[in-house]
């Protein structure tokens, strides 16, 4: 290889992993992402397969390395877990390149386009239905900044997000390779940007042309709290909780409908739960508005790990228990009955964190008329901003409003279409609240009725491509 093309191709790989550091991870800037894979593409044409399986492999991981710090200190994973964490999608991803790479040989530069973005959606649907973390580390979640672009997942959901980005990204790629006759190039340029555009459109249409909606006033209220208290005696924890009685008699405003309290305030045993259903009715009618606390009960059989809802009125309405545990981390048994509570505004649905990781599991309490979602989370501080923007995608996909409180993150107030009403950053030094008024409707999205079928036409994609390119029928198209 000449010395050109070497600096040429270190360049693209560099570039490559540089935009992937930058737009994905916990803290994205979501164009970038649109950029990222395009030197490694354009470049593939002028490498062996090999070459450009490995280059491809290194961008990926050079962009990983964003979430080094989280994963080792934040999380303290093994190296093996963070090694895998790590190497799989490179791998993945690396084989996507060298696909979409065996259609540019061949000049087919729109199965080329169809190929990268087909078989990486593919892959993370897979991931999703097979791994314990469900949707964790989709790149369709570094677009959250992108409103208009995330309101195309009240149709496909958020396959479609990864989709039309790659989409781009081969685009581009396989324009600059150089393959392909001129007309194909024009043709393929235009579909592209095309569907880019109606995406954007359909966007811009769907946040103007949004309901007002029945108004629910809504605060959310957290402090965090050392480690060292939540797993200390009990004692220390009906401390805790006494406090959250105390600050909601003093920062709850009048018409405040609903309180929302994070996940895991305390552990206590069914002995104590008595006294704590009685400090919290209490204070629920005290400010008259409903309160949601999160807390882990205690049993000789194990635990669980609960958002327990008290009416206006001061009565116990419903326990939920939480369906998605943290591996390695949450010990309680998991729930598996939905709760909604049903209000003058609509259908409110309760879940606790993890779960809304779960499309499934929002897209059933969509299929149970919910309207708003009240969700108790304890986050790991960095990823405050990438897990709040996870459950705020299942209310544009599922059209609900949503009340997240989460300690060692955000709290949280959005409404169905992920325009953020009110948020703000937890600390230990104080109480944080926040409150605003979230505009419920009763909207059934095309997803929320239909599913994964974005993802499974993908699938479907995949194996038609697949069987092109090994069955030798794949068009080959001399320039």
């Amino acid at each position: 290889m000449r010395i050109g093309n070497v600096i040429l191709v270190a360049a693209a790989t560099l570039i490559s992993g540089a935009l992937l550091y930058l737009g994905t991870g916990l803290h994205p800037v979501w164009w970038l992402v649109w950029l990222a894979p395009i030197p490694i593409l354009a470049i593939t044409l002028r490498v062996s397969g090999w070459s450009a399986f490995l280059l491809a492999v290194l961008s990926w991981l050079l962009g990983e390395l964003n979430q080094w710090n989280y994963l080792t200190r934040v999380l303290g994973l093994p190296p093996l877990i963070v090694t895998l964490f790590f190497l799989i999608p490179a791998l993945f991803f690396g084989l996507g390149v060298l696909f979409a790479r065996s259609f540019l040989r061949r000049g087919s530069i729109l199965l080329a386009a169809l190929a990268f973005p087909a078989y990486w959606v593919t892959y993370e649907y897979l991931t999703e239905v097979t791994s314990p973390h469900s949707t964790f580390g989709n790149l369709g979640y570094s677009q959250m900044n992108c409103l208009p672009l995330i309101q195309i997942t009240s149709i496909t959901g958020i396959w479609s997000l990864s989709f039309i980005v790659f989409l781009f990204a081969a685009t581009c790629g396989a324009l600059l390779s150089g393959g392909g006759l001129r007309s194909h190039r024009t043709i393929v340029a235009l579909t592209t940007g095309g569907i880019a555009c109606l995406i954007l459109l359909f966007g811009v249409w769907r946040l103007r042309s949004a309901p007002g909606g029945e108004p629910v006033s809504i605060s959310l209220l957290a402090k965090d709290v050392p480690m060292s208290v939540y797993v200390g005696p009990e004692e220390q924890g009906l401390a805790v909780l006494r406090e959250y009685a105390d600050a909601i008699r003093h920062v709850t405003s009048p018409g405040t409908q609903v309180i929302v309290l994070p996940e895991k305030i305390a552990r206590v045993t069914e002995s104590a739960l008595p006294q704590v259903d009685a400090m919290f009715s209490d204070a629920a009618t005290a400010v008259h508005s409903a309160i949601v606390l999160g807390v882990v009960r205690k049993g000789n059989g194990g635990g669980f790990n609960s958002a327990r809802y008290y009416s206006a009125d001061g009565t116990l309405g419903a326990n939920y228990d939480k369906h998605h545990l943290l591996p390695g981390v949450e010990p309680e048994a998991p729930g598996e009955k939905r709760v909604v509570v049903i209000q003058a505004s609509g259908r409110w649905g309760l879940q606790i964190c993890k779960d809304m990781d779960f499309p499934k599991l929002s897209r059933e309490y969509a299929s149970d008329g919910a309207n708003l979602l009240l969700v108790p989370a304890w986050d790991f501080g960095a990823d405050g901003w990438l897990h709040s923007r996870m459950a705020m995608l299942r209310a544009v996909e599922n059209g609900f409003g949503l009340a997240r409180s989460a300690r060692n993150g955000l709290l949280t107030l959005s409404d169905n279409h992920g325009r953020i009403i009110s948020q703000a950053l937890t600390t230990e030094e104080h109480f944080v609240s926040i409150g605003g008024t979230v505009p419920v409707v009763n909207e059934r999205t095309v997803y929320s009725r239909s599913g994964d079928w974005f993802a499974w036409l993908c699938v479907g994609l995949l194996i038609f491509l697949l069987v092109l390119r090994f069955t030798g029928t794949a068009p080959v198209i001399e320039a």
